[in-house]
């Protein structure tokens, strides 16, 4: 894969997770969802113990991310409360 290809598909990658990231924030902002849960359950989807490999200790690492952002935002809309 060429440089251009990858970037291409780093991108999307990330915008499917912006939307995604979007989508919990306003469902959890409009009480259909508990955010701990979800982003407690992107914690235990990949277990260090279990991600073998390059693809799944990415994957872990993208969940990690993912849930870490969307606990910060809800810090963040509290505390401007």
């Amino acid at each position: 894969m060429e440089s251009t290809d990858l970037d291409e598909l780093a991108g999307r990658i990330d915008g499917v997770a912006q939307a995604l990231l979007r989508l919990a924030a306003q469902l959890e902002m409009d009480g259909f969802m508990l955010g701990p849960r979800l982003t407690q359950a992107w914690r235990d989807a990949r277990p260090e113990h279990l991600a073998l490999g390059a693809q799944l200790q990415a994957s872990r690492k993208v969940l990690l991310q993912m849930a870490e952002q969307l606990d910060t935002a809800r810090a963040n809309r509290q505390a401007s409360q």
